[in-house]
């Protein structure tokens, strides 16, 4: 999960003056603002600052991205810092000569050594002392989460009228949360929560109904790019965000499911316009009930104060931010039709437990 704030952006700042001089200064290469040279070619260095208990750096060659821990901002002396640093700068040299495959293998302790860089650097993962993470830890926020999932579950319920209300239960109990959030928190140092929670080698009008559907959970979905990838980001507080997760995965499966059970009950929906249609249907559908709910569940003045709180955080993250949508191709009535309906009992089941499947879900 990615974080931002004032104080991060500080630290950042602070980190990227360090990356400029140990790029120029120790390894004699030309670091422009955020771009290193290497035979003509500009490489990107995007600084950013993730929260996890298993690392405190990484080097994605994906991104360009040179992630570092939260800790490291309040427990590393500077030295300390410098020395992760260093560690990842490897990595991305490592990359940049040798591709994506070297680890920490002697290609990467020999880049260390041409660097002059010590054993520190080769194993700087063990430099700092690690400490109760204040964040991760927040038992307020894993209790809510619980609740809202176990409310999801119930939404699954044979009982028509029992899955109508847990719906409603769960969506009242997020907008008093985004509710709660708007009217305490303050502005002025606020943390920002980024997790990237899908990624594909090509977008599809699949990912652009997930990215639909997880607007009605108070996020704000980004699509964003790395080389060869996409990738589906959420934007809120901490609890929004893991939710949103928790949806976006299961999402992932479900729409095919149901775009598998729709075929074999309309034989004549096989082309991918079909499918596409099919897939519009359904966010559609979906959202209109879930807005549907709020309307009845908030005022529209509370609503429009949540949306303000949204845009603000997508634009702490993205201050410039593009937008891109996808052609909507040729239409099928009979299967949008279908979507819209398959949309309206959508319902978020049990069984997801986000982070513990094969896939990664943070680039690293």
């Amino acid at each position: 999960m990615f974080l931002y704030s004032d104080t991060i952006k500080a630290f950042i700042s602070r980190v990227r003056e360090d990356v400029r001089d140990i790029v120029n200064n120790e390894m004699s290469l030309k670091m422009d603002r955020s771009r290193v040279l290497h035979k003509g070619i500009l490489y990107p260095l995007n600084i950013i600052v993730f929260e996890d208990n298993s690392r405190l750096g990484y080097f994605d060659s994906r991104t360009y991205e040179l992630g570092l821990s939260k800790k490291l901002m309040y427990t590393a002396h500077d030295r300390v810092l410098k020395n992760v640093i260093r560690h990842e700068l490897a990595h991305f040299w490592a990359y940049i000569i040798h591709g994506p495959q070297v680890m920490h293998g002697e290609e990467f302790k020999a880049i260390c050594r041409s660097f002059n860089w010590d054993q520190d650097v080769e194993r700087a993962y063990s430099n700092v002392q690690i400490e109760n993470d204040k964040i991760e830890g927040d038992l307020k926020t894993q209790k809510l989460l619980e609740r809202l999932k176990k409310l999801l579950a119930l939404s699954s319920s044979d009982n028509p009228h029992e899955r109508e209300l847990a719906t409603l239960k769960a969506n009242q109990l997020l907008l008093e949360h985004n509710l709660d959030m708007t009217r305490t928190q303050s502005k002025d140092d606020e943390t920002v929560y980024v997790k990237r929670v899908l990624e594909a080698s090509r977008k599809q009008t699949k990912h652009v109904a997930i990215y639909e559907i997880l607007k009605t959970f108070f996020v704000s979905p980004v699509f964003n790019h790395g080389r060869g990838i996409f990738y589906l980001e959420v934007i809120g507080d901490k609890t929004s965000v893991e939710l949103a997760e928790y949806v976006a995965h299961f999402l992932d499966h479900e729409l095919e499911v149901m775009w598998k059970d729709v075929k074999k009950k309309n034989p004549t929906f096989k082309s991918i316009a079909a499918k596409n249609s099919f897939m519009r249907g359904v966010s559609k559908g979906y959202v209109e009930k879930i807005e549907d709910q709020k309307k009845k569940s908030a005022q529209s003045f509370e609503l429009a104060l949540i949306e303000k709180n949204l845009a603000h955080k997508l634009h702490t993250v993205y201050s410039r931010i593009g937008h891109s949508s996808m052609s909507a191709g040729t239409h099928h009535s009979g299967a949008n039709a279908a979507g819209i309906e398959s949309g309206r009992n959508l319902s978020i089941k049990p069984g997801i437990s986000a982070g513990k499947s094969g896939k990664t879900l943070l680039l690293s």
